[in-house]
């Protein structure tokens, strides 16, 4: 009896995977071991590994932050070279923004004054030509009468009187000016010099610096004022000052500085002195300088991914920075832009315990 087609197949399958059970033990008794190596390697490490982007670590409990070229150029980071620096030691005194409201209404009045006072000396100086010719007619021959010459010098002396009671008081008004702004800017408003038009325009500020009497170091030509944590600018010593700050008993001094919007009458400012002997250092831009706690830090590069953060004394001010004399070298490198992004780093591992992060 013939079997059927169902059986056929199904004795083909089962040939079928009897075969491809022998060729899988064939093939796994050829290289027993491929399985077990490869976990061995993949446990002992022995396979290449990516170094994590950031890292840190610590050096004579110095934390020292290592991070690749390529999160460095994502952060942003960027150096500054220090260079070797001389300044001298400064203090900080109290300045004023003054109002030249009060030259602005000198400057009119002087005007006003000096403008009868040329009038008065033209007058006079027609009368007393009138004067003489009257009298050389009266002297020759009398061909004027007594009364017409009396009337002339009466005319005269009425407008010498007037002429110098003009003047007299045109050299109060100066007196009280100098009285009041001192010799420098007082001329400038008499003589409406360019000085005062740019004083007047805003262009130029007028500043009172106040020097303490129990110091004894004289006004620097140059110094450099702030509005507390603003920004700096520079100004120029003008004359001694002869107002008293109401705040503080000493020495006043007018400079003059560049207008500003925020420089308005009335604003306080510290005004920052260089006083004493030479120092050498270097300077770190402002830029650099990260705040934590009340003290100011900076990045120091220490390899092309190593990175330190040094503390920095804040005590000497400079433009666009502040002057160190010790703990920092000329040739140094620190990081003028992404230094908070570093900080933010710095933190986040040292969160996580001195691991590794992907995030600033």
């Amino acid at each position: 009896m013939k079997p059927k087609p169902s059986h056929k197949i199904i004795g083909s399958i089962g040939i079928f995977i009897v075969a491809l059970l022998t060729l899988t033990f064939l093939g796994a008794c050829q290289n027993p071991f491929v399985t077990d190596e490869k976990e061995e390697k993949r446990a002992s490490g022995t396979s290449p590994a990516t170094p994590p982007p950031a890292k840190i670590s610590f050096e004579n409990e110095q934390a020292i932050l290592t991070l690749d070229q390529q999160t460095q150029n994502r952060m942003g980071i960027e150096f500054a070279t220090l260079t070797a620096s001389v300044t001298r030691p400064q203090v900080a005194v109290p300045a004023v923004v003054l109002s030249v409201q009060e030259l602005a209404t000198f400057r009119n009045g002087y005007i006003v004054t000096q403008s009868q006072v040329e009038k008065d000396r033209i007058d006079t100086d027609v009368a007393r030509k009138e004067y003489s010719r009257l009298k050389m007619l009266f002297d020759n021959n009398q061909n004027i009468s007594e009364k017409a010459l009396q009337s002339s010098e009466g005319s005269l002396r009425s407008l010498e009187t007037d002429e110098r009671a003009a003047q007299q008081q045109l050299n109060l008004q100066a007196s009280v000016s100098e009285q009041q702004w001192g010799s420098v800017v007082a001329k400038w408003a008499m003589d409406g010099s360019p000085e005062l038009e740019r004083v007047l325009g805003t262009r130029e500020i007028l500043l009172q610096v106040t020097l303490p009497f129990e110091q004894s170091y004289n006004a620097p030509r140059t110094i450099s004022v702030e509005i507390p944590g603003r920004t700096r600018s520079e100004a120029t010593l003008i004359s001694p000052f002869p107002r008293v700050d109401p705040r503080i008993q000493g020495r006043s001094f007018l400079y003059a500085a560049p207008g500003q919007s925020d420089l308005t009458p009335g604003v306080n400012l510290l005004a920052h002195l260089a006083v004493g002997n030479p120092m050498r250092g270097v300077i770190i831009p402002a830029s650099a300088v990260v705040w934590s706690e009340g003290k100011a830090w900076t990045y120091l590069q220490s390899t092309p991914n190593q990175f330190s953060r040094r503390e920095l004394a804040t005590d000497v001010p400079v433009n666009d920075g502040y002057f160190v004399s010790a703990g920092f070298s000329a040739g140094s490198k620190v990081v003028r832009r992404g230094a908070q992004s570093l900080f933010s780093e710095e933190s986040l591992l040292q969160g996580y315990g001195g691991g590794t992060s992907d995030e600033n």
